[in-house]
């Protein structure tokens, strides 16, 4: 790449290239692009971003059924969350979201608040089964690549 500078006649310094796909700064847009996509395409990528939804959709979760009776079975119905993640961001992406659906539930929704043990047996025990049902939906129903990547 051979860069040459110059002044304009209002007497701006300028900076010019004569390859292609290098602009004025000296950035290289295909050579970015391609970083970014590489980026983007790695599989711990589709992982975090699974998750991340898993833990916001299970305290979206929380927030609507704290007070409620049916707050119990709360883990049963977000298994529902958990094959969507699976199916569209793969195993890995199912698993960590199971796991820390269960950590939130755990925490925030069943008593004592603010301590992994749940006192309730029939919220414990729905925990468990999330926790079984979300790691069996993540290998049975998640595609070998992820749906971001799928073409």
């Amino acid at each position: 790449m051979q860069l040459s500078r110059w002044i304009n006649k209002s007497g701006v310094d300028k900076l010019e290239t004569d390859t292609a796909g290098v602009d004025k700064t000296g950035i290289n847009k295909a050579k970015l692009k391609t970083t970014a996509e590489k980026l983007w395409n790695m599989p711990l990528v589709d992982v975090a971003i699974g998750g991340a939804l898993c833990s916001l959709a299970s305290v979206g979760m929380i927030a609507a059924a704290e007070g409620h009776s049916w707050k119990n079975l709360v883990p049963l119905i977000f298994t529902v969350v958990l094959l969507a993640t699976a199916l569209f961001f793969g195993a890995r992406a199912g698993i960590l979201g199971t796991v820390l659906a269960a950590l939130f539930f755990a925490t925030f929704l069943f008593g004592p608040t603010g301590s992994l043990s749940v006192t309730n047996d029939s919220a414990r025990a729905n925990l468990g089964w999330m926790l079984l049902i979300g790691i069996g939906f993540s290998f049975l129903f998640a595609p070998p690549s992820s749906g971001l990547r799928r073409h």
